[in-house]
């Protein structure tokens, strides 16, 4: 992370902003520090806030033991997370209370300082509708929409009724509309997901292979006016050679 932010300008702003840019079901990364300076770290869900003083996580399932080790009201945590413009987003708080009930949340008192955002896309990018496959080894794929490209990555979408995927898990992206000759599947690992009204919303990260297809593709996009499409050349030598 300090990498990051040495290459890319963080910008600061409210904790209740942080909160909105990051939107509500959204993953976050949780770090709890204790008086001792033990650390605790896990993944969990940003369910809102009041909009002034408080946010709500759920919580994973924890041990009777880690919970009382580590989450004592006044202890202090950060959370980080992805926002949907690739940003990451950083506040910090510090715990009020744990609301039991069907789903465990975490009530934090949030610190209005030293909240930020630091843009993580160092590629320009480029809103597409491209449809394709989602596929994770062993499930069944997932017709998806690539609503804008990078040379690093992607945002698509796809609706509710299909399986959530989980961040950090490895998969391929197939486009549609290509000839079966010619191979354009990206593969690389969900980075960011969140539930949007009816629809899922995932930030897709390409591996180093991927990489070339994705920088080929985008330099055969045509822009229509609203947005850019594609616009493969009949030309399977071309298409071969640039994109081994």
């Amino acid at each position: 992370m300090k990498a990051i932010e040495k290459n890319q300008e963080a910008v600061t702003l409210a904790a209740t902003q942080a909160m909105l840019r990051l939107g509500s079901a959204a993953l976050v990364r949780v770090h709890i520090q204790t008086p001792m300076k033990a650390l605790f770290r896990f993944n969990a869900l940003l369910m809102g806030g009041d909009g002034k003083r408080y946010c709500y996580i759920q919580l994973p399932a924890l041990s009777v033991q880690q919970k009382g080790q580590y989450f004592h009201p006044g202890y202090y945590l950060q959370l980080h997370g992805v926002a949907p413009d690739g940003a990451l987003v950083r506040f910090g708080g510090k715990i009020e209370n744990i609301l039991e009930g069907p789903h465990t949340l975490l009530c934090i008192e949030v610190n209005q300082e030293k909240a930020s955002a630091t843009p993580l896309r160092q590629d320009k990018r480029f809103p597409v509708q491209l449809s394709a496959s989602f596929v994770v080894d062993n499930t069944p794929s997932v017709r998806v929409m690539i609503n804008d490209i990078s040379v690093g990555g992607c945002l698509f979408t796809y609706p509710s009724a299909s399986s959530e995927v989980i961040t950090k898990q490895r998969a391929t992206l197939e486009l549609h509309g290509i000839a079966s000759d010619q191979d354009l599947s990206m593969s690389g690992y969900i980075i960011s997901h969140r539930k949007q009204g009816q629809t899922h919303s995932c930030g897709f990260q390409f591996d180093d292979r991927s990489k070339s297809r994705s920088a080929w593709l985008i330099a055969n996009l045509d822009f229509d006016g609203e947005r850019f499409c594609l616009s493969v050349p009949n030309n399977d030598g071309e298409l071969t050679g640039s994109i081994s």
